[in-house]
């Protein structure tokens, strides 16, 4: 269970109103960032949520892929899995078919492809499946090495 501290801003002459939204925003703020204890589901990723989901969370994982790819269909539930193991990433899955627009952008052009993101910048990149160990090692590397936030 998390728990979550109010914070108090020492009195400034602002309205209670206005205090209570400033409150109301940092909590908002700090509960995103705090996944709860069997982790964020898998988000499937769209054009409108793109940039909401991968600079919302401090630790992201990109599946890129396409219903017709049989190594995306290999390593899919793989990915699913391992959300399950590693809850302080948020799994995130994108479909390039109905998602042109963000593979265009991004230069997706061969899938499966898995994108590495932290604080909203993408730190490393994979193309191809994986197995479960080897997925594990690029997820440790990437979120739990010493140097990563």
């Amino acid at each position: 269970m998390h728990i979550l501290i109010r914070l108090f801003f020492p009195y400034s002459g602002m309205e209670d109103e206005e205090l209570e939204q400033l409150r109301k925003k940092r909590f908002e703020q700090l509960a995103a960032k705090i996944p709860p204890p069997d982790g964020w589901p898998v988000i499937e990723l769209t054009e409108y949520n793109f940039n909401e989901v991968t600079l919302g969370r401090p630790k992201v994982v990109i599946d890129f892929w396409a219903e017709w790819c049989g190594p995306c269909r290999y390593f899919s539930p793989i990915f699913e899995e391992m959300s399950v193991e590693y809850p302080e990433v948020q799994f995130c899955k994108c479909d390039t078919d109905r998602n042109h627009g963000i593979a265009k952008q991004l230069g997706i052009t061969s899938i499966p492809r898995v994108l590495y993101v932290i604080n909203g910048t993408a730190v490393r990149l994979h193309v191809g499946a994986m197995s479960a160990e080897k997925f594990r090692e690029e997820l440790n590397a990437v979120f739990r090495s010493n140097d990563t936030v």
